[in-house]
């Protein structure tokens, strides 16, 4: 999974936001305000990872069990999907 190449982040006033671009403007109307995990995250999504790897580098970067980085990858992804942010 990705971020499709259509939605950007952006740090406007020490806020990160993800905004649409292109057609994807169209269709989603809003951002979305990621904390510094979230940013993470995103950065990390522009290119194909899969769950496990998102979660390893989670854990590499920030003091977090596995546990722990399990559930805000999941929880995070669920959010993208929702929003329909990922490509497969």
């Amino acid at each position: 999974m990705k971020v499709k190449s259509e939605f950007i982040l952006k740090s406007v006033a020490g806020q990160h936001i993800v905004v649409p671009i292109g057609k994807e403007a169209a269709k989603f109307h809003g951002m979305i305000t990621l904390n510094e995990t979230g940013k993470f995250l995103f950065e990390t999504l522009k290119t194909k990872q899969t769950l496990e790897t998102l979660i390893d580098r989670l854990m590499d970067t920030y003091d977090v069990t596995k546990k722990q980085a399990t559930k805000d990858v999941q929880s995070f992804i669920e959010v993208l999907n929702k929003h329909n942010i990922l490509e497969s």
